[in-house]
């Protein structure tokens, strides 16, 4: 045993670090298990691949191994609650209790950090809607307290507002070193304690950003790191696959041509071809759209066979080019100008993936005046072995859902790991006496056009015996709605619906209320922690089967039928069944919790494939009967 896994294994022991400094820390031996092979990891500069169920301390069993081994560590997390809970909750709790404390530092996308470049240039044109006007101003006012520009502190302007992404800064439109702002950049200060930082904090968008080289924040970073953590490693290889894809949208388009139209009306007058160029622009990306939405605009392959298709996207193309001739008489007058015709080049490129035959899955999105042309990759593994071989550091990827039935062939298989050391450790939670699941018989197949009034019957029955407390997870925003409006009308308590407000508002509101239901799609599948008696049901519509038409399962569709292989078993199935691990997990959280699950779909019982599905859930009790699961309610 090394000095590290000594030091780790004393900890976490009865008696140590953590039992003397964290109030209601107790020792677990699936913790010590989790925290023993991840030091021991460190020490071997190898790959371990861990699935960790809820409820082991998976976050202590990390980080205590990451402190302790003195090597410079980036901690990449699956969203940005967990990284600031990680950064203002957990290692704070950890830091006072060592020695030496290594220097940490919280790292986010550009996209959310203030520019005062923009924001001052917002505030000298205003926009017309009042409401937009009021949240500039009031980022104004915020911006003068605060000391990292994290749009995280803002509470004076809802999340996800139009003002914030006006006030920040995007990969196009930064001026990087030329910007007059540059000596107080939020992100370039940010970045900068993130390169002094012996720890690092991240999310997963930011890492495979830079990996994909459509950043350079990590430019002083990365090559110092010898120690990588994936946590909630689960959502890594959908957010590789998106990064490494290459896109051209309808507002890409727009927003160059409108930034030449302003140039010319306050800058270079003199020029009056920009107002032609950015006119010609804006009527080929029209036309595009047009074209493609009259033609259905959904299935690309269809789409390229349409002459009048074709001839759109040329004449895009042929319009760029001229706005690039126009643009080179243009450089060194004007700043934006010159960022624009910086941003021609690539997007030029990007669109001839779709004018010439191309080793990319090619997908359109097109809907409510947009579009989004998307070439993907059809593997992203070979890149991800790549940049394990130019940074050999130990790495850990860990969630508690990367199997599919107790294999993480899938999961490794995506990210090129090749043979990592693997583990499973099972959640402590006695499943068989804590929860119960029910398959209710006599349901019609999903994809039945009346299948919102049988759900909404189920979920009555259920809210009814659980005094609310229980949680409707859907696969589609048309169900979730329909079924929302028939319970309005069927129960005589609190319902929320995502879109209501924020996800942690509607969150805060549930458990405040304590007798609420709570229906939501896709982002109330994961990451949602609801503990003790505030929740104890939770129903799920159907298997989250993602749609074929979908780009990422596209891309890995391609992939498996250019070697002669089964998309649906091979990319769809393990894709459904760990997402459907995900909206299982949020009903137990902690080892006094009791709840029922309903799975709304007959799938999972009369189709070969509901064998797999069943394997890879918790060892719960089973019922098909829907009055037992309502007795098992009303009895908790």
């Amino acid at each position: 045993m090394s000095q590290l896994e000594k030091q780790v294994a004393t900890a976490l022991s009865d008696g140590g670090l953590l039992a003397k400094g964290i109030l209601g820390f107790r020792p677990r031996a699936i913790q010590q298990q989790l925290a023993a092979a991840t030091a021991a990891n460190i020490e071997a500069n190898g790959t371990l691949v861990a699935e960790a169920g809820t409820g082991i301390g998976k976050t202590f069993a990390y980080l205590i191994p990451a402190l302790l081994s003195g090597r410079k560590a980036l901690i990449s997390t699956g969203s940005k609650n967990l990284q600031d809970q990680l950064f203002f909750k957990d290692l704070p709790a950890l830091l006072p209790l060592l020695n030496r404390a290594p220097k940490v530092a919280l790292l986010k996308g550009r996209a959310n950090y203030l520019c005062h470049y923009h924001l001052r240039r917002r505030l000298v044109d205003l926009p017309k809607d009042p409401e937009i006007v009021d949240h500039l101003m009031r980022i104004r006012a915020w911006s003068s307290g605060s000391p990292s520009g994290d749009f995280a502190e803002l509470t004076s302007v809802p999340e996800g507002a139009i003002a914030i992404s006006m006030a920040g800064s995007t990969n196009d439109n930064c001026l990087g070193k030329k910007c007059p702002e540059y000596d107080r950049c939020c992100l370039h200060l940010a970045r900068k304690r993130a390169a002094d930082a012996d720890l690092v904090v991240i999310n997963h968008h930011l890492f495979f950003a830079d990996m994909a080289l459509k950043e350079m924040g990590f430019a002083e970073i990365l090559p110092k790191a010898e120690l990588f953590v994936f946590d909630e490693a689960h959502q890594l290889p959908d957010i590789a696959l998106s990064h490494f894809a290459e896109s051209v949208s309808s507002r890409q388009i727009r927003d160059m041509a409108r930034e030449m139209e302003r140039a010319y009306l306050t800058r270079l007058r003199d020029c009056r071809q920009l107002h032609s160029a950015g006119q010609r622009m804006e009527a080929a990306n029209t036309l595009l759209h047009d074209e493609m939405e009259a033609y259905g605009g959904r299935d690309w392959r269809q789409l390229k066979e349409q002459p009048a298709v074709h001839d759109a996207l040329l004449a895009l193309d042929e319009s760029l080019r001229f706005a690039k001739r126009v643009l080179e008489g243009q450089l060194g007058r004007d700043e934006m100008i010159d960022l624009v015709f910086e941003r021609l080049d690539p997007i030029m490129v990007r669109l001839g993936n779709f004018l010439v035959p191309s080793n990319n899955s090619l997908t359109v999105e097109c809907h409510r005046g947009h579009y989004t042309l998307r070439a993907c990759p059809l593997s992203v593994a070979d890149k991800c072995v790549e940049f394990y071989r130019q940074y050999r550091g130990s790495w850990l990827f860990t969630s508690a859902t990367l199997t599919v039935a107790g294999d993480f062939k899938h999961f490794c298989h995506q990210l090129g790991l090749g043979s990592p050391t693997q583990l499973v450790l099972d959640s402590p939670f006695d499943y068989p006496k804590q929860a119960l699941l029910c398959v209710p018989r006599y349901l019609p197949e999903p994809g039945r056009v009346d299948v919102a009034g049988p759900l909404a019957e189920i979920a009555q029955q259920l809210v009814d015996a659980a005094d609310g407390r229980t949680f409707l997870l859907f696969t589609s925003y048309r169900v979730m709605h329909e079924v929302g409006a028939l319970l309005a009308k069927m129960l005589d308590r609190p319902i929320l619906v995502q879109g209501m407000g924020s996800k942690r508002l509607l969150l805060d509101r549930f458990t405040q209320l304590g007798n609420a239901v709570l229906l939501g799609t896709s982002s109330f599948w994961e990451g949602v922690d609801v503990r003790g008696k505030a929740l104890c049901c939770v129903m799920i519509d159907k298997l989250p089967f993602v749609s074929p038409d979908d780009p990422l399962i596209k891309a890995r569709s391609d992939a498996v039928l250019l070697r002669g292989g089964d998309p649906f078993n091979e990319v769809q199935i393990p894709q459904a069944v760990i997402a459907l691990k995900q909206g299982v997990g949020r009903l137990i959280r902690g080892e006094s919790d009791q709840g029922v699950l309903v799975i709304c779909d007959p799938r999972l019982v009369h189709r070969p494939y509901g064998k797999l599905f069943l394997a890879s859930l918790p060892p719960m009790a089973r019922t098909r009967d829907v009055s037992r699961a309502v007795a098992k309610l009303q009895q908790i």
